[in-house]
């Protein structure tokens, strides 16, 4: 399937009752385009820019931030300096994350954790990565600090990530920020990123990103492991806040959304699936995190090419249009 995707490196890890029981490494991290030669092979600590994947940290770390009442997440983003001019920009552009985008109603934190933020907010699910990168200027503006700290080399986003989540769950091979002076090796063993065409293979440009909230994590198989069996475990937040976290957004008139606090929601065939994709087309990278809670059995699949994206739309939750977690599903589920 690695091949059949077009993708050159490919970390695999299965945990299983709150343990690894699984994870390797296939194909090449590095290699030379020219020839095709490999220079380095993956291995299941092999950072990846996990792009989207991030998403589930940072609802996590607002979960947090809320129980610790540093923040409140019914609070307006719309407070946010700045916030008219962006809004503005969005929704009068071709972007499609602009679209229904109304600028004068209140937009609560939790819209934007939830994408319930396009049409009327808390009404319906439309997957907005742009609104999520706002989030680390809001952590600013929360904090006290000009919005623009946002865009620092290891911004107060980063920093909570790290002290909030990262190492309590001793994710030591992961980094919230291209920056972290303590955490260089990962920035130097990372994957690098590639796009396939009809002429091969071509290398993208090392990512040098700060953390913005829609992305901005770079981890391994075997980190995010650690993270999973530390959520599983309540080492991160209390048994409310972790319940809160996995349950979906409801609209007014009670029906359930397809999408939690950073994290995917649905039935399929019966089972709950828990889960998050990651796609960075101009990196070229791809991941997908999967959760089956009932069965306490989870998927984490990391890619250094598009070849792991498979198109879910923007307002449904359709992990089974992956063919990698349908083979999953098919095998250890179904």
């Amino acid at each position: 399937m690695r091949k059949t995707n077009h993708i050159p490196g490919l970390a695999a890890a299965v945990i299983k009752d709150q343990q690894l029981a699984w994870s390797q490494g296939f194909g090449s991290s590095h290699f030379d385009t020219g020839d095709g030669s490999s220079f380095k092979d993956v291995s299941p600590d092999t950072p990846f820019w996990i792009a989207s994947v991030t998403k589930p940290f940072l609802g996590l770390l607002f979960l947090q931030l809320e129980e610790q009442g540093e923040i409140d997440l019914n609070n307006n983003i719309n407070d946010m300096p700045g916030w008219d001019n962006f809004c503005g920009w969005l929704a009068n552009s071709e972007i499609v994350f602009g679209r229904d985008l109304h600028c004068d109603k209140p937009i609560t934190i939790q819209n934007v954790l939830n994408h319930t933020v396009n049409g009327e907010p808390g009404s319906s699910f439309m997957y907005n990565p742009i609104m999520y990168s706002r989030l680390s200027r809001y952590i600013e503006y929360v904090y006290g600090n000009p919005i623009s700290a946002a865009e620092g080399r290891q911004n107060t986003m980063a920093e909570l990530i790290q002290k909030n989540i990262l190492g309590p769950a001793g994710m030591d091979r992961t980094m919230s920020s291209m920056w972290q002076r303590e955490k260089a090796l990962v920035f130097f063993d990372m994957a690098q990123g590639f796009e396939y065409s009809e002429n091969g293979y071509n290398r993208k440009k090392h990512i040098e990103r700060h953390l913005a909230g829609g992305a901005g994590i770079v981890s391994t198989v075997n980190d995010l492991a650690k993270f999973d069996i530390a959520l599983d475990t309540d080492q991160l937040a209390s048994e409310s806040t972790m319940e809160k976290l996995f349950t979906p957004a409801v609209t007014p008139d009670g029906t359930d959304l397809p999408y939690a606090f950073g994290w995917y929601v649905q039935d399929y065939k019966g089972e709950k699936l828990i889960w998050h994709s990651g796609w960075d087309e101009k990196a070229g990278f791809s991941a997908l995190y999967l959760k089956v809670p009932e069965q306490n059995l989870t998927l984490i699949l990391l890619a250094n090419s598009e070849g792991m994206w498979w198109g879910n739309p923007l307002d449904a939750a359709e992990v089974q249009g992956s063919p990698f977690a349908q083979l999953f599903l098919d095998h250890f589920l179904f």
